[in-house]
């Protein structure tokens, strides 16, 4: 009976020193797991929030919105992590926005991001009402994943983001910036 007690141990040792060794071998890129599908792809896309999520970060003082100014944007960057992807992945867009605005708790921040083919053409549009994200003055950054759809045509595109102030009485155009990707042609896996 101690023998199969010690064969059990030895056993529960190599099997725990191999599932080490395949972790270690995974994260250290030398081996890598089966590529997500796009069947997969298209499953997990449809559980997955894209909507956009400023964060203030904490000790940036911004020069507050000049006289009769309700707010103002000194600067909006965006930037995407690949130029080339693929269908069926994810492009990420990292944005940073420094904001100078009024205790006005009337106003709406929206952006509204447009998605154009190498031909000029509009393909897609989503709009976000920013609520609660912009609520004081100083540097936000926000990181939004942007599917790639299996039906992607190769090609060039550009993202324009456009940055929109709400009152009761008008809407103003704050900013606009925008950042251009390639999508590669499919892959058949």
């Amino acid at each position: 009976m101690e023998r199969l007690d010690l064969n059990q141990r030895s056993m529960q040792r190599l099997l725990f020193f191999i599932a080490s060794a395949n972790l270690v071998l995974l994260l250290s890129g030398c081996v890598t797991t089966a590529p997500e599908s796009c069947e997969q792809f298209e499953a997990r896309r449809k559980q997955t929030n894209y909507a956009t999520d400023y964060q203030l970060q904490v000790g940036d003082a911004v020069k507050p919105p000049e006289k009769g100014e309700a707010a103002v944007v000194r600067l909006y960057q965006l930037r995407v992590t690949t130029e080339r992807a693929r269908p069926c992945t994810h492009v990420q867009l990292s944005k940073e926005l420094l904001l100078a605005r009024r205790d006005d708790n009337g106003m709406i921040f929206e952006e509204r991001r447009e998605f154009y083919a190498e031909d000029g053409s509009r393909i897609a549009v989503k709009t976000e009402v920013l609520k609660n994200q912009l609520g004081k003055s100083g540097r936000y950054i926000a990181s939004t994943l942007l599917p790639i759809p299996r039906s992607a045509p190769a090609g060039k595109y550009r993202l324009v983001s456009t940055l929109s102030m709400k009152t009761k009485d008008k809407t103003v155009t704050l900013t606009r910036s925008s950042v251009s990707f390639e999508v590669a042609p499919a892959t058949s896996h």
